[in-house]
């Protein structure tokens, strides 16, 4: 397939999606909040019975140049979600119910075309319809403690940086020293679970998880309704601190946030080499995500400005790791054009070591994967939003072999 005509039009749109120097900067159009785009779950539960929320994310990503060899793929994913206020539905007083369900199809880029080892869009995955949440909340003393227990999607609880958020590759997601390790619950799979969050003012907050160690792969476990409890699976457990700073109201700092956690996986893990099999499995990681300056006029709660981010994680254990170590950076501008106070633009920056013992086992050449990417997230309603996005990424699969690859992809979301 020829990419020049494709790879022009896109360039195009991303050119017409930037404000002409006559727009009226004191009208933008109204907006939601690009969070709104990050998460799943309504918003507005707290005041109502029931609330739902619809995602729509669909994009269209080319290899332009290196990896595999040249193509284009479309895919996309529908999220559906529901959740119900226990306490005005039937009196019972700081309890909710919530459910979600995820349809992903189309073809993925990586696979077909780029060969890298991270993957280069967030929503490539096996395409079934799934079943992604269903778990009930306890909110006590205050709402200082809240205790969940049911199906829970780790990766939406624990590893979340807003400002990585805004970047399609998956090594900005969820640490790839954990989602290249440990069979765990990350997108697209959820695993039984207890979580249990305390958060005793409005800086600090605590959250701990324990998890089935079964959670299959996307293959073995299609619709996420293959529930197991099997003793020689094991036991997942994740433990995560959380600061935060000028973020109280009446604040006038930068806000920033802070993150350190470790997790433990106590299931039995084959040596890359031998494959004579290790007890356990664990890793540390840490991130910060912080407001560098504050644009003169924002609001508050979706300040205009500069934000930047880092990220590292830890899996010592190379003998049974891929991953030894990874570590993530980043600046987003937000409302970085007058006329469009939402509007983010980013860039960011990946590199992700793989262990010795794994790269000997591939007759490898090379042990890492690095990656750049450029992005700008365009709100252009209440309900719809378009992301044109670049990568570059070095030595794609992380043990040599593939030439370096540039993709460009643009994503539409429509959410409701």
């Amino acid at each position: 397939m020829k990419l020049l005509p494709w790879f022009t039009a896109l360039v195009a749109c991303f050119c017409l999606l930037l404000p002409a120097s006559g727009e009226d900067a004191d009208a933008p159009a109204k907006m939601v909040s690009a969070r709104d785009l990050f998460t799943d779950q309504p918003k507005g539960l707290s005041e109502q019975i029931a609330a739902w929320k619809f995602i729509y994310m669909g994009e269209g990503f080319g290899n332009v140049a290196g990896g595999l060899g040249q193509g284009a793929v479309y895919e996309g994913m529908a999220k559906f979600g529901v959740g119900v206020n226990l306490e005005k539905l039937m009196g019972w007083e700081g309890a909710a119910f919530y459910t979600n369900v995820i349809l992903p199809h189309g073809d993925g880029l990586t696979g077909r075309y780029t060969g890298d080892f991270n993957v280069v869009s967030n929503i490539d995955t096996t395409n079934t319809f799934r079943l992604y949440k269903l778990w009930l909340q306890q909110a006590l003393d205050d709402d200082k403690w809240s205790l969940r227990i049911g199906e829970i999607a780790a990766d939406k609880e624990c590893f979340v940086s807003d400002s990585a958020s805004l970047y399609f590759n998956n090594a900005f997601g969820t640490y790839p020293v954990f989602s290249s390790n440990i069979p765990g619950p990350i997108f697209p799979l959820s695993a039984p679970g207890f979580r249990v969050r305390w958060a005793p003012n409005d800086s600090f907050s605590v959250i701990g998880m324990v998890f089935s160690g079964d959670v299959g792969n996307a293959a073995t476990n299609p619709h996420n309704t293959d529930w197991q409890f099997r003793g020689h699976n094991g036991v997942l457990n994740l433990l995560e601190m959380a600061y935060k700073t000028n973020q109280a109201d009446g604040s006038t700092g930068l806000p920033g946030t802070f993150k350190l956690g470790g997790f433990y996986d106590s299931k039995s893990f084959a040596d890359q080499v031998t494959g004579a099999m290790h007890h356990g499995d664990y890793g540390v990681y840490a991130l910060a995500d912080q407001l560098l300056y504050r644009q003169p006029g924002g609001d508050k709660d979706e300040p205009r400005g500069l934000n930047g981010f880092v990220r590292a994680g830890l899996a010592p254990q190379e003998d049974r790791n891929v991953v030894t170590f990874d570590t993530e950076a980043g600046f987003n501008y937000t409302g970085l054009f007058s006329s469009r106070p939402k509007d983010i633009s980013g860039i960011a920056v990946a590199f992700t070591h793989l262990g010795a013992p794994y790269v000997q086992a591939n007759a490898g050449s090379s042990a890492h994967e690095a990656l750049i990417e450029l992005t700008h997230l365009v709100v252009l309603s209440d309900h719809f939003s378009l992301q044109p996005d670049f990568q570059y990424i070095v030595n794609p699969g992380g043990v040599g072999g593939i030439r370096n690859a540039f993709v460009a992809g643009l994503r539409f979301t429509v959410l409701y």
